[in-house]
């Protein structure tokens, strides 16, 4: 078996989208957008996600399976819901149980938020709500 760490998760955004992008990932959830001269073009942002990256890339757009999601774990959810909510962004917690919703970002890209444990987890990152990452496909 081999063991594996998730390197980096890529979601897809409409040409033109890093703006929007942008004030989604950064002002709304909190994410440090990650330059890499080597690997910086047009058309492709980067966000840490503690050891991991959340890429996001312009292209076409096909759909995505209902089902398909990107799970975080956040900070003070409530907060970050209220947030998201004021930003007229969906908040559906209707499917989950206590301390988890649904959102999406601005391209129909599905979250999954969750509460942190009360307990400090190794992927806080300061000043930012994400602190883990889970793939579901």
């Amino acid at each position: 078996m081999v063991a594996a760490l998730v390197h980096h998760v890529q979601l897809p955004m409409p040409p033109g989208g890093a703006r929007v992008a942008r004030r989604f990932y950064e002002s709304l959830l909190g994410l440090r957008e990650h330059r890499d001269p080597a690997l910086d073009r047009p058309g492709v942002l980067r966000f840490a996600l503690g050891g991991a990256r959340l890429d996001l890339s312009e292209g076409l757009y096909s759909g995505v399976a209902p089902q398909a999601h990107l799970a975080l774990t956040v900070q003070d959810l409530a907060p970050l819901l209220r947030r998201l909510q004021a930003a007229e962004h969906p908040v559906d917690r209707s499917l989950l149980s206590e301390g988890r919703a649904y959102t999406e970002d601005p391209f129909g890209n599905r979250l999954e938020l969750i509460e942190a444990p009360a307990e400090t987890s190794p992927f806080v990152l300061r000043d930012h709500h994400v602190t883990e990452l889970k793939l579901a496909l």
